[in-house]
């Protein structure tokens, strides 16, 4: 069994719109149902943008591609905006290749990630 995947948020003052949030580990079937839960607790509160930097994760299966999918909806029925960051080449690679690029927006670094969350804050 895979052990829990950290979850580490990080607030920043200059967005309160936000729930920024870093993973670690291997997000798979053994852990996505409470992952998913955690992550939903952190934007209560109405928050209306997520950025997921997911350079920590070691692994992702397609579970762990289906909470992306379920947080990408209730973002946008927010209105809001979710922004990966700091994918490793094979989840990036795992994007590519199923058309997610599409649907998810992608940067490079977390600094990136939330300078797009800002501008785009700003212009709502």
């Amino acid at each position: 069994m895979t052990s829990a995947v950290q979850l580490d948020p990080h607030p920043d003052p200059t967005l309160p719109d936000a729930v920024i949030v870093a993973l670690a580990g291997e997000l798979d079937y053994t852990n996505t149902d409470h992952t998913h839960q955690r992550i939903l607790l952190l934007l209560e509160g109405g928050h209306r943008h997520l950025v997921l930097d997911v350079g920590g994760l070691t692994f992702c299966d397609s579970t762990g591609i289906k909470i992306f999918l379920a947080l990408r909806t209730l973002i946008a029925d927010r209105g809001g905006l979710i922004v990966l960051s700091d994918l490793s080449p094979h989840l990036e690679r795992i994007f590519e290749m199923t058309g997610l690029t599409r649907f998810f927006t992608l940067r490079p670094t977390r600094a990136e990630a939330l300078e797009l969350v800002r501008a785009h804050a700003s212009s709502s």
